[in-house]
């Protein structure tokens, strides 16, 4: 017999000994098992060594020996449930054995090379007979020495205890029917520190088990003031730590989410937590009960809600800045179905921190460059807050709508005090702020460089906070920065007449502005081009002369992919154009709903040029934009005097204009006046809008020239789904990843590029959609795996339980099918 032989081939040599001997009648031999311990070994022993077997625990012995005493001999194992002075009536076959077993589970094993310490022996006889038929096929390197605690964990492993406290019912049934409920129930008190199961119902210790590790978690993160539980909480030690492991493990698998959310409701009721966390000082960092995040959000948002001065508003939520982020990556943070508002605290938070951050930034300004050198580097982030408090959001929690509108308040007095600053700088020299290159002369020195194929995109009104955003969304996920800002001038008026034909690739002198007075607009000339870059369809003519360009297309066209054609030698630039943010500014649609959806539809564009073969984007503006509401004090009353040739709410144009107050500049490559209002007042106002442009702010003038450079042999990451076997909840969770398992490497391949996902379940036999999410899901090389939760289709579908669905992942860009599973669907669905 090998040394390395398992458990089983070792009962199958020694049962084999016995009944290879040659004899007449064939030899037989009586396993006697009082304890009932080897009769599953014997069975599985049985049908692999290829021995007859007799084990009928129901079969009377008188019976048996009826049954022998008929039967032809044949060499056998003759199982009897009974010790060897216990055998009757089959006592006259017994002396006719060839052998009769009486050693016991422990005496075997250790015959077997087992070590099993004597002080372990009480101990260990419940557990061995599961435990051998675990490790009934290990090798003996397998079993090493055999503890309780070994034991106890390799027959109801940590995963296996949480299958018992979260996963679908009848988990005690199943632990009863394969004998290891006696083995969880000992781990449960004696590893976990949990209530006793034995004698419980399922969902009653589940309650309770949860209440107790609730309990554990808020006196463990708060050991100075514990709530008052008593046995509720696990005394310090190594079940404590196994139960908080326990929790975090359980809030964090996708499996087991839905059971969580439930059960720590069910657990909060019998708790008095609520009250033990209203009168805490601070506030704990445990994170698992929602009564205690319920209370703990109620208190900080009627905390700020009750601070009426601005500046102490923003310092006080700056300085929580940090635990509202720890909250709202917590698991009633970010992971709930319906999730605690800790998320909108964490955004009032982080615009407060701007605006304390940037109190008195002007003062340090002494010229105009240095306003605009702050602005590019980091005072976009300033108009990136104020879109958020401008955003309207359906669900912000009802206390947080004053915060929010007091620091409206704040942002708009601070954007107002640089504006004046910057004001006055730009009177004094504004030629060290037009000596910067325009859109279109970046542009030019960036087409210099290389044949690239390259995608030329003008976007209207994308202000430097928006290009920064659309720089996040292409680098997201990827393993180089892709995408680059470089900053330009937008020209006096900033307006799309004018802003456009600056942002063509050409240096500006070659430009000439001038004002007809019988079209009553502008007209922008090119030297060798006579036809008026104001007009767009004059610049794709410029464009088509200039640069040989043949395809104009607009966003839409570009995700219509048979409207995209492939980059080729005779296809290396082609134009897009794009105004969903000048138009829905204007109209006020993006104070409803922001700009995140127009600017994640055009990193999706961007996405279909590169897999075109696009390698190069340029994307261009005209001018820059801001979010206002003026008070009445705020716009002026008195018009510039002069020759008004042209006006708007933010400049006056013509000659020889005079006013008090408004700032006196050239207009660009003309002889043309603009008067300006200061800062970010207006000449007038209407509507309510409160999206401004055509002024002199920094918002309006300095725009963004986004850069993006792919690699030439760049190909998207595989995406694998994660096993999901079926569905139980109305809110399933997927996990999906980069690569196949194996694939994955320490160091990111920059050639390789993220992957943005959207995953559906379809009924297979229709095709008909079941569940699925709003938004993609971007999947990085080598990145973590991305947990998603789907949401069923309105109108509710009519599942019954048992109904097969077929899980898709696709590329949320082109629909490519990236990975797919057959799941059953374990929960009723109708209509209602």
């Amino acid at each position: 017999m090998s040394l390395d032989a398992c458990f089983k081939d070792w009962i199958i040599d020694l049962v084999e000994q016995f009944l290879n001997r040659p004899c007449s009648p064939s030899p037989f031999l009586i396993w006697c098992d009082p304890k009932r311990e080897w009769l599953e070994l014997l069975r599985i022993a049985a049908s692999s060594g290829g021995f007859e077997l007799w084990a009928d625990p129901s079969e009377h012995e008188l019976v048996l020996r009826d049954r022998f005493y008929s039967a032809e001999r044949a060499p056998r194992v003759i199982w009897l449930p009974r010790g060897r002075d216990e055998i009757t009536w089959f006592k006259v076959f017994e002396l006719e054995a060839e052998a009769v077993w009486e050693k016991s589970l422990l005496e075997a094993l250790r015959e077997y090379g087992v070590r099993i310490p004597r002080e372990f022996e009480h101990d260990l006889v419940s557990l061995l007979p599961a435990h051998a038929r675990e490790w009934f096929e290990e090798p003996p390197s397998t079993w090493k020495e055999l503890t309780p605690a070994s034991a106890k964990g390799a027959l109801v492993d940590d995963h296996r205890m949480l299958e018992a406290l979260a996963g679908e019912k009848g988990e005690f049934e199943q632990l009863q029917r394969e004998e290891r409920f006696g083995v969880f129930a000992r781990r449960a008190v004696e590893d976990f520190g949990l209530p006793d199961p034995t004698g419980m119902a399922e969902e009653s210790w589940r309650v309770a088990a949860t209440a107790r590790l609730l309990a554990t978690e808020a006196a463990h993160c708060c050991p100075q003031n514990p709530p008052r539980e008593g046995e509720s909480i696990i005394p310090r030690g190594l079940p404590r730590e196994n139960g908080l492991r326990l929790l975090k493990l359980w809030q964090s698998h996708i499996r087991f989410i839905p059971s969580f959310e439930s059960l720590v409701q069910e657990a909060d009721k019998t708790l008095g937590l609520p009250y033990w966390a209203r009168n805490l000082d601070f506030p704990p960092r445990s994170k698992s009960s929602r009564a205690v995040e319920e209370i703990l959000f109620t208190q900080m948002a009627d905390r700020f809600d009750r601070i009426e001065e601005i500046d102490l508003l923003a310092r006080e939520l700056e300085q929580h800045i940090q635990d509202f982020q720890e909250r709202s990556a917590g698991f009633w943070g970010q992971v709930a179905t319906h999730r605690i508002g800790w998320r909108y605290l964490k955004q009032l938070a982080e615009a407060a921190s701007l605006l304390v951050e940037n109190a008195g930034i002007e003062k340090s300004f002494k010229t105009a460059k240095d306003a605009v050198t702050w602005y590019s580097y980091s005072g976009w982030m300033l108009d990136q807050a104020g879109e958020l408090l401008f955003l309207e959001s359906p669900d912000l929690p009802k206390q947080l709508h004053r915060v929010r509108a007091r620091l409206r308040r704040g942002y708009l007095r601070r954007v107002d005090q640089v504006g004046r600053t910057f004001s006055e700088l730009l009177i004094k020299g504004e030629e060290d702020v037009f000596s910067l290159p325009s859109a279109g002369e970046v542009v030019m020195g960036e087409l210099e460089h290389g044949k690239t194929p390259t995608a030329l995109v003008f976007l209207d009104a994308c202000s430097l906070q928006f290009g920064h955003r659309l720089a996040e969304i292409i680098n997201e996920g990827e393993p180089a920065e892709r995408a680059t800002i470089r900053t330009a001038i937008a020209p006096i008026p900033s307006i799309t007449a004018l802003g456009m034909a600056f942002a063509l690739p050409l240096e500006r002198k070659q430009l000439d502005v001038a004002f007809s007075e019988e079209e009553g607009d502008f007209q922008v000339t090119a030297k060798g081009f006579s036809g008026n870059l104001r007009l767009a369809k004059e610049r794709r003519k410029w464009l088509s002369a200039r640069f040989d360009v043949k395809d104009f297309l607009t966003i839409a066209d570009v995700l219509d992919s048979e409207k995209l054609r492939p980059a080729g030698k005779a296809r290396r630039l082609i134009v897009i154009e794009g105004d969903d943010l000048d138009k829905e500014g204007h109209e006020g649609q993006l104070e409803l709903t922001g700009a995140d959806d127009h600017l994640e539809r055009y990193g999706q564009a961007f996405r279909k040029l590169k897999a075109a073969g696009y390698n190069r984007i340029i994307v261009v503006t005209d001018h820059g934009s801001f979010h206002w509401q003026p008070d009445a004090d705020e716009v002026e009353d008195a018009k510039p005097d002069g020759e008004v040739l042209w006006s708007s709410r933010r400049a006056i144009i013509g000659r020889n204009l005079r006013h008090l107050s408004a700032i006196h500049l050239p207009v660009p490559c003309s002889d043309l006046e603009a008067m300006i209002p200061r800062s970010i007042n207006v000449f007038r106002t209407y509507g309510g809008l409160g999206y401004f442009h055509g002024g002199a702010t920094l918002q309006e003038l300095i725009i963004p020239v986004l850069l993006v450079h792919w690699p030439a042999k760049a190909s998207k990451i595989h995406v694998v789904l994660k096993p999901v076997g079926h569905i139980t909840s109305e809110m399933p969770r997927i996990q999906v990843e980069a690569g196949a398992p194996g694939q994955l490497t320490l160091y990111p391949d920059s050639t390789k590029l993220a992957r943005r996902v959207a995953v559906k379940v379809r009924e297979p036999s229709s095709g008909k959609l079941v569940f699925r999410h709003s938004d993609a899901i971007i999947v990085e090389p080598a990145g973590k795996a991305a947990t998603i939760q789907l949401q069923l289709v309105e109108p509710r579908p009519n599942l019954s339980y048992g109904t097969q669905l077929v899980v898709e992942v696709l590329d949320a860009d082109d629909e490519e099918l990236l990975a797919r599973e057959e799941v059953i669907l374990k929960v009723d669905i109708d209509e209602w």
